[in-house]
């Protein structure tokens, strides 16, 4: 477990910004299942979504989706609902979405500002950058990233610290230094806690925010297996990877989220639990190493800001142990219950779409041209 967390005042907002891939789809799971519980507690969680997504990226004013197809800036309206519903509650309130971790110094003083001023107190969840690494690949090709894992980690490692090129959200997110200087200098160091997330018992997140709430820890452990959002294996990431070449031109923003995003990804993940003897991702010891070193890096900024750390920062730094490389085609073997359980969450998304056929037919009219088009090129 980690060390015991001082509970925030009695009228305090507690403000958890991520990071990615720290856990927080299973916290917020449970924070909106446990809302009844923790309005008996003294404490909210507003609104009726199991995040506030909507509220951070509405502050940070970027897309959520595809600019040209479908993709939408969400109105500030979102935040400022957001806030007025934070000043009205009673006692403690905790919010959460790990987009907040992304937002520039301005953005997050105006945060702090909005909801609260000193009464606003930070949390952030950190893990260790080469365990983080599988993950959030895979958390981009659920955006659509067509790109294979070894190019993108070069991509990502070109200028470390430095977000741009194809996933330019990164490096916002995952130089963890960075994040903690920036709500840092919004909220003061002393209103600022970080949970590492390494060498503990996975219950012991749910504890803490339990103990930062002032509320029985057995409100939240109790609901920490509500939700599984696992890691891909190296085959039914591959998949993923073919299958958005193939889709993602032909698709509108909400037709991906709906048939590939919360279909097939989803269902694979949450579907089924793979085998251990199916392969996992590799990642290279090159990689690893300067995730290693940019890791470093983060825990002298983390340990010069004065922010309390619960838990050991300096396994931040360590070098994740490198794992056995994929023999040759694993990631084109895919089991046959993985294949089926992706084809059946399409077809219920399908079931639940009036306007399925109409988008069938139209994939596959463009599918018979296309194959028209390419086969008068060959004759020509």
């Amino acid at each position: 477990m980690l060390p015991d967390a001082e509970p925030i005042p009695a009228d305090g907002v507690l403000l958890h910004v991520g990071v990615h891939k720290t856990g927080t789809t299973a916290l917020q799971a449970a924070l909106a299942d446990a809302r009844p519980d923790l309005k008996a507690a003294g404490a909210t969680y507003p609104g009726k979504l199991q995040a506030q997504h909507r509220a951070a990226l509405a502050v940070l004013q970027r897309p959520w989706g595809w600019n040209s197809r479908g993709g939408a800036v969400m109105d500030r309206s979102h935040f400022d609902k957001l806030a007025k519903r934070t000043k009205a509650a009673p006692g403690r309130v905790v919010i959460s979405s790990e987009f907040f971790c992304e937002a520039p110094g301005d953005v997050a003083a105006g945060v702090v500002r909005d909801l609260g001023g000193d009464d606003v107190h930070i949390v952030v969840t950190l893990r260790n950058l080469g365990r983080l690494l599988p993950s959030s690949w895979q958390q981009y090709l659920k955006y659509g990233l067509t790109t294979p894992y070894e190019r993108w980690l070069k991509d990502v490692f070109a200028e470390p610290g430095v977000s741009k090129n194809m996933t330019p959200t990164f490096w916002k997110r995952h130089d963890h230094g960075d994040v903690l200087r920036r709500w840092s200098e919004a909220a003061g160091p002393e209103n600022v806690t970080v949970l590492v997330l390494e060498n503990v018992d996975l219950s012991a997140q749910f504890q803490a925010f339990a103990q930062l709430l002032g509320i029985d820890p057995g409100i939240l452990v109790s609901r920490m297996d509500l939700t599984s959002n696992r890691s891909m294996t190296a085959a039914e990431a591959e998949l993923l990877v073919r299958l958005n070449k193939k889709v993602k031109k032909e698709l509108q923003w909400d037709e991906y989220v709906r048939y590939v995003r919360r279909g097939v990804a989803l269902g694979m993940v949450e579907g089924r639990e793979p085998a251990p003897d199916e392969p996992r991702l590799h990642t290279p010891d090159w990689a690893l190493d300067a995730a290693a070193e940019r890791g470093a890096a983060s825990v002298e900024v983390i340990r010069g800001l004065g922010v309390n750390v619960l838990g050991d920062l300096d396994a931040l730094a360590c070098r994740v142990e490198s794992s056995a490389p994929l023999p040759p085609g694993a990631a084109d073997v895919m089991p046959v219950d993985a294949g089926v359980q992706a084809v059946m969450t399409v077809i219920e998304a399908a079931h639940e779409d009036p306007s399925s056929r109409q988008l069938a037919g139209q994939l596959w009219r463009r599918t018979r041209q296309q194959g028209r088009d390419r086969f008068r090129r060959g004759s020509a």
